[in-house]
């Protein structure tokens, strides 16, 4: 069911949906009596074709498309040739109809919400509503495109559903259930196919049209041309162009696999062309296979010196496979990538050298090292397997989606929603990629065993849509944008936040509020840096929720998500801490809250301050180093920049130490006397930390230890690293000036 409404009025349309659900439920199995006619049916859909785009009113409007998921229902795994078919009379509400099937040309344009939408007839004159999810946006792919009217389909095992205003229609939730038809297809019935005194096109005059419309960036209508050409007998000459010409399009339209078939690779003959070898290496290159599209392009590069496209193919090629083997970026680089491009999707290659997914037991997988490392060390860089990115610069009217799934909790909204419907696209244009992402945890969705039927790629939607509900990262454009937004006491917008993305890899990393390593982002980028010096063998964790260090249930309702309840050392804390404990850290928390918006200053608030502090501390009964206190932070932070305000540095560099000793750190030499700067076992590493380097540093130049300011200095940058990513940024966010 779809519904367009103002995007301030959401619930209006859950509400109509729960009445409907009660319809639904009496009209199950049964064939309505009241469908509308031809007639009808357009007089209701054409006024609407304007629907969830711009309208003519000058007020902008934000209008969300909410369609609600059935229960969910496996893709058609049965031949076509085991299909039998089906009219529309005989369609009952509420059902899949198993073993059938249903071919239908489009009486209408189509229209956009939640869905493409047509009117669509049978042979036998009758018309219904046909709604098709997960299609390309209009963006990357135009509706007509996909269907216009008098385009013919064949729906595999067909939905018969309610909508929204009370009537019926078809949906097709699963991209591989709809089959696209040629008119004269022998399926198609008598009543649809062209004429038989139509002209029929010669192989040349289809490629010449496919040519045409290469040169318009219509490359959707150049594949069903050249394909249409490929049908009519060319000779062996013309069908190596007409290939050719092929895998431009099926490359410009992210079909990557069928690019490279279409080229002859691997073997392009004795007089294999300079053309089909490029356009092999850029299928191979964009399916991230960048070994092999180098083998290729220095292969080419003999064959051809003076080929300056295939020299720069080659030398960006290796720069990807260096990435991936090594693990050096060029970070000033990609920031700004990231703010150049929209979407912030970066070229760059995966480093994962240092880690292997295994077994974990009662966790089914991890990732583990696979090596020794230190903190700061670079574990993992990966870009996302599909990233989906919230378009700031919206305006006018404009829509946006909302999914929902009643019987999975699922709702999904905007970029969320973006990200099912780009993901389920990738595995049906490229479906090679779908093993890596389809074996991530899925809960209890049964998946179908079937990836291949007729030659063409099975795609689930309901299986990417749990696979995202539990892998998905919500992503900043960049960690750097979030780090100073922090550092400034400012509040990062919520829009800043709403990017989101599947990485494969990091998504084996488990859950642990004391995690070892810290994960962070440039555009379609996640850089995983370690925060502890971790053993080869070591299992990787980060928080899936960051942890406060306050008792509440929040924590354990996000966490729910995954079907597990932390039992970290920080969590097994504080249910093993006294009520009392619990209540006297709040009420504490709260003076110190009231204590900072009073105007009160000087001594005797820095008094008030060490004595909340002190007692704060003392609610506390396991050693630091085991349990890290993280309410203990925020005042030490208070009182060292009160010290160092007042240029007391003995005291700055007291309450510093405790500020450490709060996050389980030990060390030595952090003090006016000669001794190095030493961190000899790092604690709970948090974004502030930097901070306290950096007073560190300053109160130790002032005292003339310059040896321990270099130390200070160095353990500035490592955090840094650690909590944005990245430490090429870091003089000119923190300039010495400051």
């Amino acid at each position: 069911m779809d519904v367009c409404a103002n995007l301030k009025e959401p619930e209006q349309a859950m509400e109509q949906y729960q009445d409907l659900l009660q319809l639904a439920k009496q009209m199950k199995r049964k064939i309505p009596g009241d469908r509308k006619n031809k007639n009808a049916l357009l007089a209701a859909f054409l006024p609407a074709q304007g629907l969830g785009t711009a309208s003519s009113d000058s007020e902008e409007r934000l209008l969300m498309n909410t369609s609600f998921l059935p229960r969910a229902y496996p893709p058609s795994v049965v031949p076509l040739k085991n299909l039998q078919p089906i009219a529309i009379k005989d369609l009952r509400l509420e059902r899949h109809h198993s073993g059938r099937y249903i071919v239908l040309r489009s009486i209408t344009s189509p229209k956009r919400m939640a869905a493409i939408e047509v009117l669509a007839e049978d042979e036998h004159g009758d018309v219904i509503p046909l709604r098709l999810y997960q299609q390309d946006d209009e963006a990357t792919r135009p509706a007509t495109d996909i269907i216009d009217k008098h385009s013919v389909v064949l729906i595999k095992e067909p939905f018969f559903k309610f909508t929204a205003a009370g009537d019926y229609s078809l949906r097709v939730d699963h991209l591989s259930d709809v089959v696209f038809l040629s008119d004269n297809d022998t399926i198609v019935p008598d009543l649809f196919q062209r004429p038989r005194h139509a002209e029929v096109k010669t192989a040349e005059t289809l490629e010449l049209e496919g040519n045409a419309l290469i040169d318009g960036k219509k490359y959707w209508q150049a594949i069903y041309r050249y394909s249409a050409a490929l049908l009519q007998s060319p000779t062996p000459d013309e069908i190596k162009v007409i290939k050719l010409n092929r895998s431009l399009a099926y490359l410009s339209t992210k079909q990557y696999e069928a690019a490279l078939w279409d080229t002859g690779y691997p073997s392009f003959g004795e007089e294999g062309s300079e053309t089909a070898m490029l356009l092999a290496s850029q299928a191979l290159y964009h399916l991230r296979h960048y070994d092999e599209c180098c083998e290729l392009l220095k292969e080419l590069c003999k064959l051809s010196p003076i080929n300056q496209d295939a020299a720069d193919a080659l030398a960006r090629a290796q720069r990807r496979c260096d990435e991936c083997n090594s693990g050096r970026y060029d970070f000033k680089h990609l920031r700004s990538e990231a703010t150049k491009f929209r979407p912030p999707h970066l070229d760059h290659g995966s480093y994962t050298a240092p880690v292997e997914d295994r077994p974990v037991q009662g966790k089914g997988r991890g990732l583990f090292t696979t090596k020794p490392l230190k903190v700061g060390d670079l574990v993992l860089c990966e870009k996302a397997f599909s990233h989906a990115h919230l378009d700031h610069g919206q305006k006018g009217n404009a829509s946006i989606t909302r999914l929902v799934n009643v019987e999975s909790d699922l709702d999904a909204t905007g970029v969320r929603a973006d990200l099912i419907r780009l993901i389920a696209q990738k595995l049906l244009k490229n479906p090679s990629l779908a093993p890596d992402f389809t074996t991530l945890y899925h809960g209890n969705h049964q998946a179908v065993a079937t990836q291949r039927v007729d030659d063409q790629p099975v795609v689930d939607t309901f299986l990417i849509e749990r696979i995202e509900a539990f892998n998905n990262f919500s992503c900043p454009l960049t960690s750097l944008n979030i780090y100073k937004d922090r550092m400034a006491g400012r509040v990062t917008p919520k829009e800043d936040l709403h990017d989101c993305g599947v990485w494969i890899k990091a998504s084996y990393i488990n859950h642990s509020c004391l995690g070892n390593v810290c994960r962070t982002f440039i555009g379609d980028m996640m850089f995983i840096r370690a925060t502890k010096d971790l053993d080869a063998g070591t299992e990787l964790t980060f928080p899936y929720v960051y942890p406060t260090g306050k008792y509440d249930t929040k924590m354990d309702d996000e966490l729910k998500t995954w079907g597990f309840i932390c039992n970290c050392p920080l969590c097994e804390d504080i249910k093993a801490t006294e009520a009392s404990d619990l209540t006297k850290r709040q009420d504490l928390l709260n003076q110190g809250v009231e204590l900072c918006k009073s105007p009160a200053t000087g001594i005797r608030f820095t008094n008030k301050i060490e004595r909340l502090a002190e007692a704060l501390n003392e609610t506390y009964a396991r050693p630091a180093e085991e349990v890290p206190r993280l309410l203990l932070w925020s005042p030490y932070l208070l009182l060292t920049r009160i010290y160092m305000k007042r240029l007391i540095y003995g005291k700055a560099l007291e309450t510093m130490g405790k500020f450490l000793q709060a996050l389980g750190f030990t060390f030595t030499g952090l003090d006016r006397k000669s001794s190095p700067l030493v961190i000899t076992g790092w604690g709970h590493v948090e974004d502030r930390l930097v901070d306290v380097f950096l007073h560190a540093r300053s109160a130790f130049e002032q005292l003339g230890l310059s040896e321990k300011s270099q130390q200070a200095d160095k353990y500035a940058r490592v955090v840094y690293r650690v909590v944005v990513g990245e430490d090429a940024s870091f003089d000119e966010t923190h300039p010495r000036s400051s």
